[in-house]
């Protein structure tokens, strides 16, 4: 379960006055960049960015960005938390349920605050309604929960 969520760092730029008549809605990705902790907390590093593109074609090129970098906490029993770190520190790989909740909250928390730096630099805001859900994860042997890889 999420306990905490630091943003530490806020960045938004704009290459050009002509580039905020050509955006488009931002291409969204979230990273989680580190996965730390001990005992029933873990810390989960992330890194937020909105790229705005002057298209949609593959060729487009990026006119703006919008980037958060920030922790997560997240507590959980003794025996799971340190069963993600050593997934962790084995595959990259997080619970199909921590992971779900992290992107969801995540999501909601940075495109919120990234909406802030939009409307002060004119941009459209990243804003994302929906809920994700992690399909297509194979279960992790024992456990009955599938992963999400980063």
């Amino acid at each position: 379960m999420i306990t905490g969520l630091t943003v530490l760092n806020v960045s938004g730029r704009v290459d050009s006055a002509q580039a905020l008549g050509r955006q488009r809605f931002p291409r969204l990705n979230i990273n989680i960049d580190k996965v730390e902790g001990s005992g029933e907390r873990i810390n989960v590093g992330f890194s937020f960015v909105a790229d705005y593109m002057d298209g949609d074609s593959k060729e487009a090129k990026k006119v703006a960005e919008i980037k958060l970098d920030g922790t997560v906490e997240v507590s959980d029993t003794k025996e799971n938390t340190k069963a993600m770190l050593a997934k962790w520190e084995k595959e990259h790989m997080l619970p199909v349920d921590i992971a779900e909740e992290l992107i969801n909250g995540l999501n909601f928390r940075c495109s919120s605050a990234g909406t802030l730096v939009a409307y002060s630099i004119g941009l459209i805001p990243p804003m994302v309604i929906s809920t994700t859900k992690i399909q297509g994860a194979s279960p992790a042997p024992g456990t009955g929960q599938g992963t999400a890889k980063r």
